[in-house]
């Protein structure tokens, strides 16, 4: 807690100095207009025009060479004014403006003498190609979210070209920056994303999978930036819900789905918007939504928990639901402005959520696994202030927390429990005849965060940003699990005799740690007319903020030994990054970019299983729950772990092919030091575990090939094709372990990483008439991701793993929309239809095989002790894609 009240004194001075000097404003979340305004007829450049954007307090005047820009713009589509005395008023409607970028509108000025009405009426159009881009970046906007068959922004993240189940380019998982409205929303502990975003409060998206700029840090493989939604000046309504289910011709792996037995899903959601009642300066956006599905992972209840003989069942043989899930969010902002130059946004979100995950080993005993409750809370206060037409400054605070908890029985001692070993399979290829989960958890996460930027215009040319952040973290970690009594026995009533470990000592893992982390950067986007570059360096500073063993040999203090105790390093790097763009004709861009990339390893691989003890000593907990030494029973932390990091370099292309057709040609590379491993350590006891260094390299060559068409005669398109390869040391940062376990021996050479997906297509179509119907159509292919062969059924050229390729992935969704205007009531109705054709995706196969449905192991498995078939154990629904699920629903807009 000393992190925290020392967090809140240096934010409460900052917000005292800032407040003085009324210097707010925002960066990283804002775009940019800018333009030349000459006269109709002769072309002269009009000086001192008034530019401003009708209903917003954002305006400019041109300048000597008629040039103008307007900054700190949300993004968003904009009506953009344009007045000067003797010429007539000139009207842009429809101006699109979008996260970090330059919205090129020169505009021509007819004279009063013309007789051309009292304004002039134009309506803007979009640029085919944006030439500010220097590095690859996929602007999504409220628009597509509400066209496109996705439930939330992860969805249509993934369908961005070069994203493979949430690997960027190649990365490990959890190496994407998420942030919403310029505040980070990583919970740092595992490096997902701590809050999900519902698609309604989405104004824009961006993903920026290339290199980013120096504002942006702890990521290495991409940016996933949001902007929410303000209120607007009228109130506006919107309900919707829908209901489904899923239909299957493949219920011998989906059993119990369909309209007459289980995995329903409901959604309801409700946003109103507007300016609040007796005070028209303060607007507000407001979503609510409940969310619940069934899953579609079924088992039967053919035993109970305190069951354990396979031929004696007591449980009533009812389908149970083994993957439910369930949510509540409530998402809102509030934004005043207290005059003209200063603008406040207070944003909060939350959610709750419940589910379980699948065990296949327990599929005849479904009761036996935990039940996970997750809450999240978030609030973001922006201050804004403009101090000029070229100068804004900005001041964020959040404060974020996130709980998990996960148990069978919210009771530790409860009577239900039983020992661990009560139902275990008797042979192979057995599911359980009984018996619960043992283990238990509970994790609470919170994050405050002080943000400050100053963007400047300085010149036509120049626009420099500069920012600082400071971020502190308080982690508290529980967990443990329960073995049986030292009198326990399966076979009698002291089944139920359940104990955990004593504190502190193996099995029982408690811990509070409060690191905190430090950065600045300097931007400088420089715009000419021939070429436009972005440099930045971005210094980042990170203390763990923890004592360990300085000799991971005696860890426990053996006074026989060297030992001794240590403050874990303070980690620092340096990052600086470069991009460049080349205009080539009015209809094509050649770009350019490279960079250095860091970020700290998640909480878990700093802090696991690393305990204070009552003395005041930290230590490493090492053995078994039973207090035997085991082979490699722990894995622990480790916080003196450097930076992982990442080289990347881009070179790019955008041309416009067509007045309505764009191609874009992307190759990129990427070079990936330092990530996470474990080393097998033996204690001068014999007492052996791992902990986590840095070891671990890669490297990721890929290139990709887009088609855009323009929404126009009714249909619009996206068509990307990435070819890529990934290769490194490990997929797992704990694959030394499993080697170990398993007597293999470590891999010379690299090999294709899990995620290595070389052929990659995505598309997606939109055709219809706007405000009447609407059809969105997404498919997508991907070939063979690498498995390890079984070296018995393949002796002879099997030399390292993942030497294999699983079948390819194919599947097509839809969405469609039909509406219906009644007064100001906007009526439609829609249904999502989702992996179209019911293929059977296989997404894990057996070694033996390479095929999800046949294991050839089983001829040496013998006979199944158990009221089931080896082929119903094999038959693993987890291996396979979602079946066809079908919603519909309504929605009522006013």
């Amino acid at each position: 807690m000393k992190g925290i009240l020392r967090f809140s004194m240096i934010m409460s001075l900052s917000v005292i100095v800032l407040l003085l000097l009324l210097t707010f404003g925002r960066a990283g979340t804002t775009g940019k207009i800018s333009g030349r305004i000459s006269d109709a007829s002769t072309g002269e450049p009009l000086i001192g025009v008034n530019i401003y954007i009708e209903g917003y307090p954002y305006g400019s005047a041109s300048d000597i060479d008629g040039f103008f820009y307007i900054l700190n713009i949300p993004p968003g589509e904009y009506t953009l004014v344009a007045q000067m005395l003797n010429y007539r008023e000139q009207r842009v409607n429809d101006v699109e403006v979008n996260i970090d970028l330059t919205t090129r509108l020169d505009l021509k000025m007819a004279p009063e003498a013309l007789d051309l009405g009292e304004e002039i009426t134009v309506v803007a159009e979009r640029p085919l190609i944006q030439k500010d881009v220097t590095s690859t970046s996929v602007t999504i906007s409220t628009e597509d979210f509400k066209s496109l068959p996705v439930e939330n922004f992860n969805e249509i993240v993934n369908l961005q070209a070069g994203v493979i189940d949430g690997h960027f380019r190649g990365g490990r998982s959890g190496e994407v920056a998420y942030l919403v409205d310029g505040i980070p929303v990583k919970d740092q502990y595992n490096n997902e994303v701590a809050v999900e975003i519902e698609n309604t409060s989405i104004q824009q998206l961006e993903v920026i999978s290339g290199t980013f700029n120096a504002e942006y840090g702890q990521a290495m493989s991409a940016v996933v930036n949001m902007v929410t939604k303000e209120g607007g000046n009228k109130f506006d309504y919107d309900l919707s819900g829908y209901v489904g289910n899923y239909f299957t011709n493949n219920s011998d792996i989906f059993p119990n789905l369909g309209i007459d037995n289980g995995g329903r899903s409901e959604n309801v959601q409700a946003t109103v918007s507007g300016p609040l009642p007796l005070f028209n300066k303060l607007k507000f956006f407001a979503t609510g939504r409940y969310f619940r599905s069934d899953g579609r992972y079924y088992g039967r209840r053919l035993y109970k928990i305190d069951d354990n003989f396979p031929f004696t069942p007591s449980g009533d043989g009812t389908y149970v639901r083994m993957d439910p899930f369930k949510k509540y969010s409530l998402q809102g902002k509030l934004t005043y402005y207290f005059i003209p130059s200063m603008k406040v946004n207070y944003t909060f979100f939350w959610d709750d959520n419940e589910n379980r995950d699948y065990d296949h080993g327990y599929r005849l005993a479904p009761d036996g696994i935990k039940s996970h409750f997750n809450s999240n809370l978030h609030h973001n206060l922006i201050l804004n202030h403009t101090l000029s037409n070229s100068t804004f400054q900005t001041l964020k605070g959040a404060y974020s927390r996130s709980i998990y908890t996960g148990y069978v029985f919210e009771d530790p001692f409860a009577e239900g429990y039983v020992i661990p070993e009560l139902g275990n399979p008797q042979s192979g290829y057995t599911f359980r005849t009984g018996g619960n989960q043992s283990d238990r958890y509970n994790r609470d996460l919170i994050t405050m965060i002080g943000k400050y930027d100053l963007v400047s215009q300085i010149t036509k040319e120049h626009k420099i940003t500069l920012g600082a952040e400071y971020r502190i973290h308080d982690l508290s970690q529980f967990y443990t699990a329960f073995r049986a009594s030292p009198n326990a026995s399966p076979d009698d009533e002291t089944k139920y005799d359940i104990v955990y470990p004593e504190e502190n000592a193996p099995g029982w893992e408690s811990y509070t740690r409060e690191p905190f982390e430090f950065n600045i950067y300097l931007q400088d986007k420089m715009e000419y007319e021939d070429f436009i570059v972005n440099f930045g360096v971005r210094y980042d500073y990170f203390d763990p903020n923890t004592k360990i063993p300085s000799n991971p040999r005696n860890p426990q203090y053996n006074p026989l030994f060297p030992s001794g105790e240590k403050k874990a390093d303070r980690k620092q790097q340096v990052s600086p990054r470069f991009s460049v763009a080349f205009p080539i004709s009015a209809s094509g861009v050649i770009y350019g970019s490279y960079g250095h990339f860091f970020q700290v390893p998640n909480f878990d691989q700093l802090y696991r299983n690393i305990v204070d003890l009552p003395d005041g000593r930290t230590t490493f907990q090492i053995g078994s729950e039973t207090g035997e030494t085991g082979e490699f029973e722990t894995v622990v932390g480790n916080p003196d772990l450097k930076s992982e990091s990442t080289v990347k370099y881009e070179l790019g292309l955008q041309q416009v092919l067509y007045s309505d057709l764009v191609m874009y040609v992307t190759a990129y590379y990427s070079d990936i030091r330092n990530w996470v491993q474990v080393e097998l350590i033996e204690t001068y006891d014999t007492r052996k575990y791992a902990r986590f260094i840095n070891r671990d390299y890669a490297n990721v060559t890929g290139l990709i090939l887009s088609l855009e068409k323009r929404f126009s005669g009714l249909w619009g398109a996206n068509l990307d094709y990435t070819y890529q390869i990934a290769k490194g040391n490990a997929s797992d940062p704990q694959d030394a372990l499993n080697r170990e376990r398993n007597n293999e021996e470590p891999e010379k050479t690299l090999i294709p990483l899990d995620w290595d997906q070389r052929h990659t297509l995505n598309f997606a179509v939109n055709t219809g008439k706007p405000g009447n119907w609407n059809l969105g159509l997404i498919g997508r292919y991907g070939s063979g991701t690498p498995y390890t062969a079984d070296r018995f059924f393949n002796p002879v050229d099997i030399t390292f793993r993942n030497d294999r390729r699983k079948p390819a992935f194919l599947t097509f969704d839809a969405r469609f929309e039909k509406f219906f205007n009644i007064g100001k009531v906007k009526l439609s109705t829609f249904f999502f239809v989702y992996n179209i054709f019911d293929r059977l995706n296989e997404v894990n196969v057996y070694g033996s095989s390479g095929r999800a449905a046949v294991d050839y192991n089983t001829q040496f498995a013998g006979d199944v002790i158990g009221l089931h078939t080896i082929d119903a154990y094999v038959n693993n629904p987890t291996f396979y894609s979602a079946p066809r699920e079908i919603r519909v629903g309504l929605r009522i807009t006013y």
